[in-house]
């Protein structure tokens, strides 16, 4: 039986329970992968090069394990991608009311 190898961005994703509520973070960050994943996808236009520029504490390698992890476990990503906005859309509702 042959061991598989892991996939190169593994050493650069961590999950741990007390960090982001346990859903994906790059080691040795508090830094979660959809947040990663939103910059490049939504707000910057695909470019690393920018994303590196706006999460300067990040490397581009960094950035493109986050973005490889995405790919290969999009459904995980999409799901925190979801729930975070759902809960940034109460507390804007609950301020507009208060």
């Amino acid at each position: 039986m042959h061991a598989t190898a892991k996939p190169w961005y593994e050493d650069f994703v961590a999950h741990h329970p007390g960090v982001q509520g346990g859903e994906a973070v790059l080691a040795g960050t508090r830094t979660p992968v959809r947040s990663v994943v939103s910059m490049y996808y939504d707000v910057l236009d695909k470019d690393v090069h920018r994303v590196a520029e706006e999460l300067a504490h990040l490397s581009e390698a960094q950035i493109k394990a986050a973005l490889a992890y995405y790919g290969a476990h999009r459904a995980e990503i999409d799901d925190a991608r979801r729930r975070h906005e759902e809960a940034f859309d109460i507390l804007v509702v609950a301020a507009c009311a208060g």
